[in-house]
């Protein structure tokens, strides 16, 4: 008896510590990355005249200074909202979904690059191309098959 209590017992706290770590949100994914490629946990980092601060965003300290605010995780729903707005309600209207995967997020100078896949709205999709979001204005463009 006391070994079906155990193993009962040790499977539920493993199926409760998976779901609790495979339930991360899209915002906790891109700080993730951007941790990975080099940016703090808090606050700002300066490295080679460049002041690198926790959202993404950057300062090249030049003359006159050069700022790219946006961050990885505005990036991230700029992408989003163009999506939505340039395609959103003609393809759920159509059973299909365009998706931007946050896991995918690349760094360039002057722009944060997503993969995005499209597919059948419930489905994984299929990988379509990259949306690009320039780091200095905000502009959004998508390179691929649309």
């Amino acid at each position: 008896m006391k070994k079906i209590i155990f193993f009962t017992f040790l499977v539920i706290f493993l199926l409760v510590f998976q779901i609790s770590n495979s339930s991360k949100s899209d915002e906790d994914i891109i700080q993730l990355k951007l941790l990975k490629f080099g940016y703090p946990s808090s606050g700002y980092i300066i490295s080679n005249e460049t002041v690198y601060y926790k959202d993404g965003s950057k300062t090249e300290l030049s003359n006159p200074p050069k700022m790219y605010e946006i961050g990885g995780v505005e990036a991230y729903y700029l992408a989003k909202d163009y999506i939505e707005k340039e395609y959103g309600t003609s393809l759920e209207s159509k059973g299909l979904m365009i998706r931007v995967e946050p896991k995918s997020i690349e760094e360039s100078e002057n722009y944060w690059k997503f993969k995005f896949y499209f597919g059948d709205i419930g489905s994984a999709g299929r990988f379509m191309g990259y949306i690009s979001v320039n780091r200095e204005k905000g502009y959004v463009d998508m390179e691929g098959l649309f």
